[in-house]
């Protein structure tokens, strides 16, 4: 029974919904119909638009065009005013008033035309008259022109002047510091002659000094009481004695000229030039006489060998003997010292025979490169 009522209370319903339904496709059959009509009034629009961007566009072309025209009308225009202008003036200057106003009277452009031929002849004749004025004008071009030839001739002669006073200023440049520079090599040259003067004294005090050694160590030899000399062993070694010391011959025995004091000295014996740490040797057995400083010869060291011989060592650095020591061949008897005329280590060496200078070469024995 429940489900046969429900069928029922479902077919009364089903009427109503199909009315509604009905309402339903009416109103969307109305809204279809509203939306072909806003299309279509669209689409009219949408013509009606183009129609009036057509018209638009063409209205634009015939302005365009109007103002091509009106620009060539202007410019056809304007020659005839500046002409009309210059004309008036022109006319004006030459009191042809009845001209002007036939001119300005003209009432089309032909009238106009005619009345400028006229004008123009009027103005060949004011140009006749003013030839004069135009020569004259060219010849005040030509001035001009002249003198702008010569500012600029005097341009490039200031161009020039002014390259020369440039040179001239370096050249008092070159000639300022080779002044500065001979000043300065005079001032060398002051310096340098002073200082070898002072050499010189220097050298002379030397020289002086050692010819007074020399002569003392001549006293020294001859206050021996010395008598005449024997034929000895020591003799008998002449030309075979050992050298003092290792080294080469820096001058020999006798006169010789000084190369810087353009003068001449005598050595009484040889100088070897050797080094600091070679030890000087006696050339033969004897016995140490004295051991001294002298001035000019240094340390100074005589051994008195048998026969009334004598070998003298000087300019030494040390002496390692003392006076009275007996002493042989080989031993050593000091180190050379420091000669500030050479520079280097010099030992100064001579042999006596009695109260007689020997020449030591004759003494010692051949050494190449001595």
């Amino acid at each position: 029974m429940v489900g046969s009522s429900k069928a029922d209370t479902g077919r009364s319903r089903l009427p109503a919904i199909l009315d509604e339904m009905d309402s339903v496709y009416a109103v969307l059959s109305e809204l279809d119909g509203q939306i072909r009509a806003l299309q279509a009034t669209r689409n009219a629009l949408l013509d009606s638009l183009q129609i009036v961007e057509q018209a638009l566009s063409n209205q634009n072309r015939v302005v365009a065009r109007l103002d091509s025209q009106y620009r060539i009308i202007e410019r056809e225009r304007q020659p005839l005013l500046r002409l009309l202008t210059q004309s008036v003036l022109a006319h004006s200057r030459c009191g042809k008033w009845a001209l002007i106003d036939a001119l300005l009277g003209s009432h089309d452009l032909s009238d106009f035309l005619n009345k400028r031929s006229a004008l123009s002849r009027l103005r060949t004749a004011i140009q006749h008259r003013s030839a004069g004025s135009i020569v004259r004008l060219r010849e005040i071009q030509d001035l001009e022109d002249a003198s702008l030839d010569e500012a600029k001739r005097l341009n490039t002669l200031h161009a020039l002047v002014a390259q020369q006073i440039f040179e001239i200023a370096g050249q008092e440049n070159r000639i300022e510091l080779a002044r500065h520079e001979a000043n300065h090599r005079r001032k060398v040259l002051m310096e340098q002659q002073t200082f070898l003067e002072k050499s010189d004294d220097l050298l002379k005090k030397q020289v002086e000094q050692r010819a007074s050694a020399a002569s003392r160590v001549a006293d020294i030899i001859e206050s021996q009481g010395l008598g005449l000399v024997a034929d000895t062993v020591f003799a008998n070694m002449r030309g075979s004695l050992p050298w003092p010391v290792e080294g080469s011959l820096l001058s020999g025995f006798g006169k010789r000229r000084h190369k810087k004091l353009e003068t001449v000295t005598e050595n009484p014996g040889i100088d070897v030039k050797t080094e600091a740490s070679i030890p000087v040797r006696s050339v033969a057995s004897g016995t140490v006489n004295s051991v001294s400083w002298l001035r000019g010869f240094g340390n100074v060291c005589i051994v008195r060998h048998e026969g009334e011989h004598f070998s003298v060592y000087a300019r030494l650095g040390e002496v390692v003997v003392r006076q009275g020591d007996f002493i042989r061949a080989g031993d050593v008897v000091g180190f050379p010292g420091f000669d500030s005329e050479h520079a280097n280590y010099i030992v100064h060496f001579e042999i006596w025979a009695g109260k007689d200078k020997q020449d030591p070469i004759a003494w010692l024995a051949p050494v190449k490169n001595k």
